[in-house]
């Protein structure tokens, strides 16, 4: 069996090195923190140069402006970007977001917001969890009611990414408390500064802002901004947990690969009692082992990918790779601090930092990893009910 490439999507991967190499990425400015999932800081200016070259709408339909090519070469750009540690952190969402709003938006949504997001105008924030309803998003308390051609939009959320420097938000909210629990539902594409949303940001770990709360006080909203059918907001809710997982953590490996080399090089000349550190069969085999661990994760996506890319049903595959590429990227991190050992603790920005505080940063962000987009305990319970047939157990 041929596990490569096509030549195709080779002669794209090469596209993109030419594309970074005449485009230094020091170039481009910061908007947003790297939380380092792998894809890198939030570079307004970096999405817009992506969308110059027509890759944001590249697998779009021809009747939506897209070119229709195939949804390998997203992972081709994600790869090569990943592996050169470019600031495209919000791409993944807003492929995602561009997805839904085709198979499921009005043609307002069609209309006004694929072209801004085509022309890299366009970043979204993800409006689901709450105080209350983190895990069990059905508990939510934000609601959505009728007024009208409008929807008046009343709640909380917290934990959104980026929310004070994108364009827009998918908010979920109830809009019926009469329906099945499941089925009373809707998500909306709302627009950043309406009157009544207001965004106040949540200091992380690094002392950089990336997570948001959100208070929505009476926002109101046209019906034409809906996504999907009134209700059926909890099905597009679960195509985009399970996209989520898998566009948003596709590119841990490659991220993963390029922070493992500058760990390599850093052992290779780091002299310890008149040797390199990488002569220590230690060091050697935590390394080795990070370098297949790694290699695995990134076939158990391009797994996942294949059956994407088929049509085939997806049950519990992204959970798998989703809780293998943040405890992976955590060992990571760990493994980088016990290398780096005194000088580990020192941040980016510091001029004795090794590796550019790069390991630091990466052992601050990643701490959360296991929670953000489903914990990982939950996602192991998804895997032994929907991949083994395990049955669940019910507390009495």
């Amino acid at each position: 069996m041929e596990f490569a490439l096509t030549a195709e999507e080779q002669a794209f991967a090469s596209e993109v090195r030419d594309f970074l190499r005449d485009h230094p990425l020091r170039q481009f400015p910061l908007d947003g923190m790297d939380a380092g999932y792998g894809s890198g800081a939030n570079s307004k200016a970096f999405i817009r140069a992506l969308a110059e070259q027509g890759w944001i709408s590249m697998c779009w339909p021809k009747a939506f402006g897209g070119t229709e090519r195939p949804m390998f070469f997203k992972l081709v750009l994600m790869e090569q970007l990943a592996l050169a540690g470019a600031p495209f952190g919000p791409l993944p969402g807003i492929w995602q977001t561009a997805d839904a709003i085709i198979d499921y938006g009005s043609e307002r949504l069609r209309a006004e917001v694929l072209p801004a997001i085509a022309r890299g105008e366009a970043s979204f924030w993800q409006g689901y969890s709450e105080p209350d309803a983190g895990s069990d998003l059905l508990a939510l308390k934000t609601e959505a009611k009728r007024d009208g051609d409008d929807y008046v939009i009343r709640g909380h959320k917290i934990w959104s990414s980026h929310a004070g420097i994108a364009t827009h938000g998918l908010v979920f909210a109830r809009t019926s408390h009469e329906a099945r629990r499941s089925r009373g539902f809707s998500m909306f594409v709302v627009p950043n500064g309406t009157r009544g949303m207001d965004i106040r940001p949540i200091k992380s770990l690094t002392g950089e802002i990336y997570h948001y709360e959100v208070f929505l006080d009476d926002v109101r909203v046209p019906e034409a901004l809906r996504l999907g059918l009134e209700g059926e907001g909890f099905v597009a809710l679960l195509n985009g947990l399970d996209s989520d997982r898998f566009w948003g953590r596709f590119y841990k490996a490659p991220a993963l690969q390029r922070v493992l080399r500058r760990l390599v090089d850093h052992a290779n000349t780091t002299m310890v009692n008149g040797a390199p550190l990488a002569r220590d069969p230690f060091v050697r085999r935590r390394l080795a082992g990070l370098a297949t661990d790694i290699e695995a994760l990134r076939w158990l996506f391009y797994r996942a990918a294949c059956l994407l890319r088929d049509g085939a049903p997806i049950t519990y595959e992204t959970a798998v790779a989703k809780v293998l590429a943040d405890e992976t990227g955590q060992k990571l991190a760990r493994v980088g601090m016990d290398l780096l050992g005194l000088w580990a603790p020192l941040r980016p920005g510091s001029e004795e930092a090794k590796l550019d505080g790069e390991i630091s940063h990466a052992y601050l962000t990643s701490l959360g990893h296991t929670i953000a987009g489903g914990t990982a305990e939950i996602l192991r319970t998804t895997v032994a009910t929907r991949g083994l047939g395990l049955p669940t157990v019910k507390n009495n």
